[in-house]
């Protein structure tokens, strides 16, 4: 006869895979098996947390989270494939020296309602985020190129939205924040909600072999842009940050650094249905935006219409934009007002096809009607601002914009090595207003063939 101890023991595993935590924690030996699922070290841990979903549509964010809570520190956390979890409640995750492994897909619901009401709110334009990231030494990762990741149901947010730009309770997918020395790595997310990545607060974050798809398939968006607000990356006083290696589809921008964020580095990125935009910038009168020391390079930008789904026209391949000088309305449609600056930004081997500028500037902009009277007000200054080698062509014959405010002028841009055409015509302008010492190029210019 066996001990009862032995019988002890089994009861209890049974009670850990199949109860209500269906949680397995396994101790070092089976955590370095992971090894090869990433070039990046996996960190010195004390046990490794493996979730499995409930299945048939139950929901998954509580055992999810109860795996981060016991594993939340010198640990790795895997969520196997091909699994599908279902996440139908937001998620706030706080690690440590840890390894989350999202092999398998978090399937977030399209229950409006709940996410409308229960997401977190963002401090930015009063937005919100259905899931949470902060910690420090972390690594995500999905496992490999469009594997693992984020499934949002995003084409009920498409829909419901309709092309407004900014639906309140649109939640973003995932939000990185109060964090450090953080790598998001062969990452994927389908659908997203509204924004793919927030990053906030934090430095030291790399992003790197991101796959994201956000395209609508309702016949209503007819040409217009249901695809709105579907941005790749918006950051927040983040200092030391990459991106690089991806490919992202959707409907804004492809990155967008906003206020105080410094140290960026672009690198290899193709977006389709946006640029990468600088804003927008100066929304808050009581809070200045700096964004300074920005390296890009290998930048992709394309515009991809359909004549019955519809989709986004592109501004820009680099787009930079800011409030006019005077605020008017509430965020997010209402603001302005605000100063600050864009300085020390290199851009070389820029790529555009069919966008409407493949370079621009944007002091005008606005969401209340009356402040298009404004438009010579904005004092953020944009400045010591480098391209080389901007090739491709664009949908119009204003190749490159530089609509700058009489408060504020923009002020030493340098572009070399600029060979755009136009799917007009063929010949391109560069067109200026209130920029002060332009090389390279002349204001109000043909450029050569």
């Amino acid at each position: 006869m066996l001990p009862f101890s032995w019988f002890v023991v089994c009861f209890t595993l049974l009670i850990t895979v199949y109860g209500h935590d269906r949680t397995v924690i396994h101790f070092p030996e089976a955590a370095t098996n992971q090894a090869n699922l990433s070039s990046a070290h996996l960190p010195s841990q004390s046990r490794h947390c493996i979730v499995t979903p409930y299945g048939w549509g139950r929901d998954d964010s509580s055992q999810i989270l109860a795996a981060t809570q016991k594993c939340a520190r010198n640990s790795v956390i895997t969520l196997p494939a091909p699994f599908v979890y279902t996440i139908s409640r937001r998620m706030y995750m706080k690690l440590d020296n840890v390894r989350l492994e999202i092999l398998g897909t978090l399937s977030f619901t399209p229950d409006l309602l709940y996410w409308i009401g229960n997401s977190f709110r963002v401090e930015f334009q009063n937005q919100s985020t259905a899931w949470i990231v902060e910690g420090h030494d972390v690594i995500v990762t999905g496992g490999g190129w469009r594997q693992g990741g984020i499934d949002g149901n995003g084409q009920a947010w498409m829909t419901r939205a309709a092309g407004h730009s900014n639906q309140f309770g649109r939640p973003i997918a995932l939000s990185l924040y109060n964090s450090s020395n953080v790598l998001v790595e062969d990452f994927s997310i389908w659908q997203p909600q509204f924004w793919s990545f927030m990053v906030q607060d934090s430095s030291n974050i790399e992003l790197r072999g991101i796959y994201i798809n956000g395209t609508n398939t309702d016949p209503n968006g007819n040409s217009s842009n249901y695809e709105t607000n579907i941005d790749g990356l918006d950051t927040l006083r983040v200092d030391n940050l990459t991106a690089a290696d991806w490919l992202f589809h959707g409907g804004d921008d492809c990155l967008a650094p906003k206020g105080n964020s410094t140290n960026l580095t672009f690198r290899n990125l193709t977006c389709v249905g946006g640029g990468v935009a600088f804003g927008s910038l100066g929304q808050y009168p009581d809070s200045p935006d700096y964004i300074h020391s920005v390296w890009a390079e290998n930048i992709t930008v394309a515009q991809a219409v359909s004549p019955i789904l519809g989709g986004a026209n592109v501004s820009g391949g680099a787009y930079f934009k800011s409030w006019v000088g005077v605020s008017e309305g509430e965020p997010p449609q209402g603001g302005g007002g605000g100063t600050g600056s864009v300085a020390n930004v290199t851009f070389t081997n820029l790529t555009v096809h069919n966008t409407t500028n493949a370079i621009s500037i944007n002091k005008c902009y606005f969401k209340v009607a009356d402040q298009a009277n404004y438009c010579d007000t904005s004092t953020l200054e944009f400045g010591d601002l480098h391209f080389e080698h901007v090739q491709g062509f664009v949908s119009g014959d204003v190749a490159i914009a530089l609509n700058c405010s009489a408060a504020m002028p923009c002020r030493d841009i340098e572009i070399r090595d600029a060979f755009l055409t136009s799917a007009k015509n063929g010949s391109t302008k560069v067109t200026c207003d209130n920029v002060v010492n332009l090389e390279g190029l002349r204001c109000n210019t043909t450029l050569s063939r």
